[in-house]
């Protein structure tokens, strides 16, 4: 089935009340407002309304802060809106782009809620139960993936005992009212509860790699269960999914290049929504950034000697870190992975955005392997398919000792997965907070763990007098 981009984010119910989570900002509510009770009437208005949910994934509220989330680990340097208060840690509750990217996901999170209601109601006449029950189950995993996100930026999440959670919307949100935190506990019970259903409901095989599957709710969960700390259950999850992957056409690239080149279209994309065209792509100013020391310096120090890289052809570093910013071939976006080739909309599969892909699922098991129960030889094992595909000799990963070997895991998921999705920043705040290092060491500006977290935006707390601001 051809893709067709449905720009539908302006028929959108409620984007979000106003004043329910994030204040009094007009511009949350859509241009072309529909009533609510003709949103979804037929099978056809149901699609269109799904369909709705997967755009809101490239809506320059959760796109632009990308880089920002670069500059904050130190991954990349650069410029843009916000980019000095990213890259000095020093995110304060009036930051524009961190108030963007909150409205952005309680977006996602209420417009699921009011498609999955409406279908629930059987407002989708004529569609098939097994096809509406798939809608419900696609509509749990965008609530659970944009809960998640907004835990880990704006919750304690690396602490199961902390109050200060999200807001929880499990329910589509019609009228003011003041809403507190839930707990992080609940935040985490609600998004598993969500991706158990999803793993029951979503389509066992999604259309495109712009769709999300059965499979990819398992990824997203693996991914959920480490952050939680539940390394046991991340250990057998990430292996459910890494043995059943295949069978459900999600395969590995041989060529790490090849899948920028590919994009939506890669086979080892679990979730990777498509923007069509220059004009509509997702990361507007990654343009402004480049690979930040730290990346840099493990990237050369992995191949040849510790300062032999050519930053200008990308030999003598590590070859992920050479596609992505090489410069003689990153392309006119300057940086490989988003290569936005120009206007022509027809085939532009590089205008992709990866939040989901098959290598962090290896990368998931290998760490969870050793936290779990000190699995280092399964550990290696899915280790190995990284560093395989990166050129490493095939016998590398037996050259690093036990002790060090988390630390090469967490090292090599920096560089497989820069400039995506900001696993850099979180595996720096999780290791730091398991103890394994010392933030200040790779991000000195990290003066405290306050900063290991956004504070509440300031306009969110205007909108909503329940809301306790996060420790600053």
């Amino acid at each position: 089935m051809k893709f067709r981009f449905i720009a539908f984010s302006f028929l959108m119910v409620m984007g979000l009340a106003a004043c329910d989570l994030i204040g009094d900002i007009d511009d949350i509510k859509p241009e072309n407002v529909i009533e609510e009770s003709v949103l979804i009437r037929d099978e056809s208005s149901a699609n269109l309304a799904l369909r709705g949910i997967y755009e809101l994934w490239r809506d320059k509220g959760v796109s632009m802060i990308s880089p920002n989330m670069g500059f904050l680990s130190g991954a990349l340097s650069g410029s843009g809106t916000d980019g000095g208060a990213f890259t000095r840690n020093e995110v304060k509750p009036e930051t524009s782009s961190i108030a963007d990217y909150y409205v952005a996901l309680y977006r996602i999170v209420n417009y699921a809620d009011v498609v999955m209601e409406q279908l629930q109601a059987g407002k989708a006449v004529g569609l098939d139960e097994k096809r509406k029950d798939e809608m419900i189950g696609e509509c749990k995993f965008h609530r659970a993936m944009a809960h998640f996100f907004l835990l880990r930026a704006f919750g304690q999440f690396y602490d199961a005992t902390s109050p200060l959670g999200i807001v929880l919307v499990e329910k589509s949100m019609e009228d003011t009212k003041a809403v507190a935190r839930s707990s992080v506990a609940d935040v985490y019970q609600s998004i598993n509860d969500d991706l158990d259903d999803a793993i029951k409901m979503a389509p066992e095989v999604a259309e495109g790699h712009y769709y999300i599957s059965q499979m990819t709710a398992k990824a997203l969960k693996a991914r959920v269960l480490l952050y939680q700390k539940k390394y046991h259950d991340a250990a057998v999850l990430a292996k459910d999914v890494l043995d059943h992957a295949e069978g459900a056409g999600y395969i590995m690239e041989t060529d790490f290049a090849n899948i920028f080149k590919q994009g939506h279209e890669s086979s080892e994309a679990f979730f990777a929504p498509y923007a069509m065209g220059f004009k509509e792509r997702f990361i507007l100013n990654m343009n402004l950034t480049s690979a930040g020391t730290y990346t840099k310096t493990i990237a050369d120090a992995f191949v040849g000697g510790a300062e032999d890289g050519n930053i200008n052809t990308g030999e003598g570093f590590d070859q992920r870190f050479a596609v992505a910013f090489a410069t003689d071939t990153y392309g006119p976006n300057r940086n490989g992975k988003y290569p936005l080739n120009g206007e022509n909309t027809s085939d532009q599969k590089s205008n992709s955005y990866f939040y989901l892909r098959l290598a962090e699922t290896y990368l998931i098991h290998a760490e969870a392997a050793i936290r779990d129960n000190q699995d280092y030889e399964a550990a290696r094992t899915s280790l190995k398919v990284i560093t395989d595909r990166a050129g490493y000799d095939e016998d590398y990963v037996n050259t690093i000792p036990d002790a060090e070997l988390l630390e090469m895991i967490r090292q090599h998921k920096w560089l497989e997965l820069v400039g995506e999705a900001y696993e850099e920043w979180f595996d720096l705040v999780r290791y730091h907070k398991e103890g394994d290092l010392d933030i200040k060491d790779i991000k000195p500006t990290v003066t405290s763990d306050a900063k290991l977290i956004f504070p509440i935006p300031q306009q969110a707390l205007a909108g909503n007098n329940a809301l306790e601001q996060n420790p600053l």
